[in-house]
């Protein structure tokens, strides 16, 4: 008998971080639809944040990073060996910057 894998979402509504220095962001988030999967890399090696996770769009683009209000909780996640992924919840464009807001899910 095989167990259908299950998802938690762990942290609701957070902001993906840096999505202003994105060259054309504003097209590329035209082209997501609600639940759009983000791959979550961890990036320990960040000189500016040792918690710092970079999220990946479905073309392997760097869309931005884990918010830092909940990026060592996802980090340690990732460092426990579990398997976690970026959905996107909503976005918004405000002037020049595309808000995108995402859940973290833990697949367990």
């Amino acid at each position: 008998m095989t167990t259908k894998a299950k998802s938690i979402c762990v942290v609701e509504n957070t902001s993906v971080a840096g999505t202003r220095f994105v060259p054309d962001m504003a097209d590329i988030a035209n082209t997501y639809r609600a639940g759009e999967r983000f791959s979550l890399v961890r990036d320990a090696q960040n000189p500016h944040d040792a918690w710092a996770i970079e999220v990946h769009d479905g073309a392997g683009r760097r869309v931005g990073y884990v918010s830092c209000e909940c990026n060592e909780f996802v980090a340690r996640l990732i460092d426990g060996g579990k398997s976690v992924e970026g959905r996107l919840e909503s976005m918004e464009q405000i002037g020049s910057w595309t808000r995108l807001l995402m859940g973290v899910h833990l697949n367990d």
